[in-house]
């Protein structure tokens, strides 16, 4: 099922903390993926939850949540790569099939044959995967339980509702922005669209109207002076990744909301000239990453796609040649129990990169660091075990990655709603670094782009 709309994790703990003390009904305008009542009923809060929404995905998932039909059907135009796919039998089915969906908002154009072999892949399974979204759904219903939900405007609903009520609101960040995330489902389904009023984090009508209210929580994604000049000093602020925070503003929050502060990045050193090669007399060296120089390294190089944090993070390496970094790699303890095919422990890669550079396959060189005699001396120290092991997971569209393939070896392959979760497991080897480097130059520098 997408997360269009989530809220982020951090976010729904502070609401889970929040949600015992809230008394008066609850208002929620843009319900978007139903996670703020979810985490208010995680939190304890057994009161009224009013929502409204107004994109198809809400509202149909919103109307299976509420327990009422939302009428719609298919397109008479629907491009034929999206024919079938939309199930309105029932409200459960609709909310199924519309989640399914916005999976394909990437693809739905076709326009190659790779993007025509994901939706022939999803239509031979799209029965099997309506149906594990069904059983989540259902899953769902039971959690956030007697939720009331309206296909309407907030403005609309805000201004109808008991001045008595604890309005919760985030914001979206951009304009236009229902139509850019529905163009897909705009194309391929016909359904009464409520009436709405444009709605961003900078429409301060809104905050105007909510601060009217007994109690409010209000998420935004940035720091708006003017915003606090309506609804008050923030009561929360949760870090998001690559120096990024999200604010939270509050009336009659308790002490139980705390202030979390980011963790601020420091700086990494020289990098790796993007334009440059590696010279043939290079050294190949390793050095231990801070955690605020980890972050750094996310914050500059890890994938946009990518969301990141720095709990969990045992030991940060960074790899140099000639004293400039080349790529990083963070590791854990396994916290699963993986099928090892001999003796030592394994540890968990978390994340590993290489930085941009014109040599293509740079990626395969940290890649055969991260196996090196050094790398596993270090993790024998700092994790007081032997080690024999590293195992990690990348998802892709694909049944394999190309990025891990002849240096890691597939250990198992689970599929998922939106591709693959290949586990990977590769063997620390009894080579040094500067074996890694002798290795990288003979089996990749020479290949073939």
């Amino acid at each position: 099922m997408s997360f269009i709309g989530a809220v982020a994790s951090p976010v729904r703990q502070v609401l889970a903390g929040y949600a015992r003390e809230v008394e008066a009904p609850v208002r929620i305008v843009g319900a978007g993926n139903f996670t703020v009542p979810s985490a208010l009923r995680a939190g304890g809060y057994a009161g009224e939850i009013h929502a409204c929404d107004v994109t198809l995905y809400s509202c149909a998932l919103g109307a299976y949540l509420a327990g009422w039909p939302l009428k719609a059907r298919e397109r008479d135009d629907c491009p034929d790569q999206l024919r079938g796919f939309l199930r309105p039998d029932s409200p459960m089915d609709l909310a199924a099939s519309v989640a399914l969906l916005l999976d394909l908002r990437q693809v739905w154009k076709a326009h190659n044959p790779y993007q025509l072999a994901i939706l022939e892949h999803y239509r031979q399974r799209w029965d099997i995967l309506l149906s594990g979204v069904r059983q989540r759904l259902a899953a769902f219903r039971e959690q956030v339980s007697s939720v009331v939900f309206e296909a309407r405007d907030g403005f609309a609903v805000l201004e109808d509702a008991p001045r008595e009520s604890t309005v919760f609101a985030f914001p979206p960040t951009y304009k236009r922005g229902y139509e850019s995330l529905e163009k897909l489902l705009t194309a391929a389904v016909v359904w009464d669209r409520p009436a709405y009023r444009e709605m961003t984090d900078k429409t301060l009508e809104l905050y105007e109207r909510i601060a009217r209210f007994d109690g409010y929580f209000v998420v935004l994604e940035k720091d708006l002076p003017e915003v606090r000049a309506i609804l008050g000093r923030p009561v929360a602020v949760l870090p998001r990744g690559r120096g990024k925070t999200t604010t939270i503003l509050a009336k009659k929050a308790s002490r139980k909301v705390v202030i979390r502060h980011v963790i601020k990045s420091a700086d990494i050193g020289p990098v790796w000239s993007p334009g440059e090669k590696v010279p043939v007399d290079a050294r190949l060296t390793l050095g231990v990453l801070s955690p605020r120089q980890t972050i750094r390294f996310n914050e500059l190089f890890l994938s946009s796609r990518i969301d990141y944090f720095e709990g969990g993070v045992a030991l940060s390496l960074v790899f140099l040649v000639n004293g400039r970094a080349i790529g990083k790699a963070d590791f854990c303890k396994s916290s699963q129990q993986w099928k090892l095919p001999g003796p030592g422990a394994m540890i968990y890669l978390m994340s590993d990169l290489a930085v941009p550079s014109a040599e293509p396959r740079l990626a395969k060189l940290v890649l055969l660091s991260i196996l090196s005699r050094e790398v596993r001396d270090l993790v024998d120290r700092k994790l007081l075990g032997r080690h024999s092991f590293v195992g990690t997971t990348a998802f892709a569209q694909k049944p394999v990655s190309m990025k891990y393939r002849g240096v890691f070896k597939l250990h198992s392959r689970k599929e998922k709603e939106e591709g693959f979760a290949l586990n990977y497991l590769g063997t620390f080897a009894g080579y040094d670094l500067s074996g890694a480097l002798d290795v990288w130059r003979k089996k990749y520098v020479n290949m073939p782009k």
